[in-house]
């Protein structure tokens, strides 16, 4: 299932018409009503990762629109509360993106069919570091230790994403977007 303009265009015009209220919240995930076009996976949660992630996407494609923008008037207005669901964002991320990793090495003689989809939540972390200026350091400590586990059972080759995607996500700073699990 593959995500194209129009989806990251609706997915960002949902979440910036309810980002305020979201970023008041307690809730780190806010549930998305928003139905996916057919064919399409369901839209994620709400939250700063998802929506990073959508507008690389849509940069990728030439498609950007005003959501920058956006995004950058929302982070002058409500910084600190953006600010604050990123880090947990990152830890919760960091905690998924870990389970992962164990469950592979768990299974490590099975093929690890998942890694295209689990991948993204180590792009999101990606994304949060590139936002943040830098991760909550013990996520930092942790996901270095992860990378290292990670490279030792990577198969470098392709990239993994839909082709019109790859200029946004340079090797060199998403190497494990290029290849997958042995």
């Amino acid at each position: 299932m593959s995500t194209n303009a129009d989806y990251d265009r609706a997915y960002l015009r949902y979440a910036f018409d309810l980002l305020e209220r979201y970023l008041l919240s307690d809730d780190l995930y806010w549930q998305v009503s928003l139905k996916a076009p057919k064919g399409a996976p369901p839209y994620p949660s709400l939250t700063p990762g998802n929506i990073l992630l959508s507008l690389r996407r849509l940069k990728a494609r030439g498609a950007a629109d005003d959501f920058q923008a956006e995004l950058e008037a929302a982070k002058a207005k409500w910084g600190a509360h953006w600010r604050q669901k990123e880090e947990r964002e990152a830890n919760a991320r960091f905690r998924q993106w870990k389970d992962f990793l164990t469950q592979y090495g768990q299974e490590a003689d099975e093929p690890a069919p998942y890694y295209h989809y689990e991948v993204r939540e180590r792009v999101i972390l990606r994304l949060l570091e590139e936002d943040l200026g830098d991760l909550p350091p013990e996520v930092a400590v942790g996901l270095r230790k992860l990378d290292e586990i990670l490279r030792a059972s990577f198969a470098p080759g392709e990239f993994i994403w839909e082709p019109d995607l790859q200029p946004a996500f340079p090797r060199d700073e998403f190497w494990f977007l290029y290849g997958t699990l042995k």
